[in-house]
């Protein structure tokens, strides 16, 4: 697993950290790595995006939080056990036995500045998934890695790239084969081929998608103005 290397910012209120104020600040990225394969133990959850919260020790109710990186699409070893802490957030406990430094991930919750799932849990016997690179519409910067099966639609990929970048509209996302040049985002489809477009209802097994490719797709407005729009609505409250 990678190190996040600067302290995460304090959550916001109604998170599940315990007492005061001073107690809240997430704590500096945890350095471990993760366990050597081992035969699993309880249910694997999935990772779906980071950076990963995690209560480090065997009681959830204790205000200490760290943040740790691990690969999207990589998998957590847990015994099973789930905790709802009281601001609603649902942690699972990490298998020590399994190799995995004694904790609770955070598996979804308010408070963070995540919306969605952070964790999702494995299905045996399930298809492997892919992890697509997602690039921002505003400025082609590396935005984030979306987890997906190729029995998921395109409908699916595009709702987890606006997840990922509040403000972005899915029905302003056109997913297409390849991109005409180096920089996309902002040309528009001027001369793109119609036959480049792929529909939201396509399952990604049928697209050009493999692991560790490029997501591609254009935004039909202003993306920059859409973040802002969807930011200014948060902070009125």
């Amino acid at each position: 697993g990678g190190v996040d290397a600067a302290a995460a910012a304090a959550p916001s209120a109604g998170h599940d950290g315990g007492g005061g104020s001073g107690e809240l600040a997430v704590g500096q990225a945890d350095v471990e790595a993760a366990p050597a394969t081992s035969p699993a133990q309880g249910p694997e959850y999935r990772v779906m995006q980071g950076p990963l919260f995690k209560k480090p020790g065997a009681d959830p109710a204790g205000p200490k939080i760290v943040r740790l990186t691990r690969p999207v699409g990589s998998k957590v070893r847990t015994t099973g056990k789930i905790w709802v802490g009281p601001s609603g957030g649902t942690w699972v406990e990490l298998d020590s036995a399994a190799g995995e430094k004694a904790g609770w991930l955070l598996v979804e919750g308010p408070g963070f500045n995540m919306p969605g799932p952070l964790l999702e849990p494995v299905v045996p016997g399930e298809e492997e998934p892919i992890v697509l690179k997602v690039l921002s519409p505003i400025d082609d910067s590396r935005l984030c890695e979306i987890c997906v099966r190729p029995s998921q639609r395109v409908a699916h990929a595009k709702n987890w790239v606006a997840l990922r970048l509040p403000g972005l509209r899915p029905d302003k996302i056109t997913v297409a084969r390849e991109k005409p040049s180096e920089k996309t985002h902002g040309m528009g489809l001027r001369n793109f081929p119609a036959d480049w477009i792929i529909a939201d209802s396509a399952m990604l097994r049928d697209t050009p998608f493999k692991d560790g490719d490029e997501f591609v797709f254009f935004y039909m407005g202003d993306a920059a103005a859409d973040v802002e729009e969807a930011k200014a609505k948060v902070q009125a409250g």
